[in-house]
């Protein structure tokens, strides 16, 4: 019998040929929708949507998406792009029903993934230290 080592915790896990093709086909399906909706904010400003990552369910019916996006302007938080997708949710679900053509329509679960932001900042702030 063999023990788990501790390297086996950071192995990524293995994705069946599938799940992989459903991914991409996802990923492509809602980038074209969200280059047709026009998000914005309180002020009226574009948001620009980014799709991160997309993590599925083993039987391929339930899509975590996980977004992001560059704000130049600072003001503008997470909240507001959530208040955003939220608004328009029903049209983004509806389109991407249009497109992907499954069997099964997975169900979308939008999260915001704040990483990208947080080692852009550490980038910045190594790039001060160096100067």
């Amino acid at each position: 019998m063999r023990k788990n080592s501790d390297i086996d915790l950071f192995k990524p896990e293995k994705k069946s040929p599938r799940i992989l093709k459903v991914t991409q086909l996802i990923k492509k399906a809602l980038g074209e929708v969200f280059l047709q909706l026009d998000f914005t904010d309180q002020n009226g400003e574009s948001l620009i949507v980014f799709i991160d990552n997309i993590k599925m369910s083993k039987d391929a019916k339930i899509a975590t998406i996980y977004l992001t996006s560059f704000i130049p302007n600072e003001s503008v938080d997470s909240e507001s792009i959530k208040e955003s997708i939220n608004k328009n949710l029903v049209r983004i679900k509806r389109d991407f029903a249009s497109r992907i053509q499954l069997r099964y329509t997975p169900k979308l679960k939008f999260r915001f993934d704040v990483t990208g932001k947080k080692s852009f900042e550490l980038d910045r702030t190594i790039g001060d230290l160096n100067r």
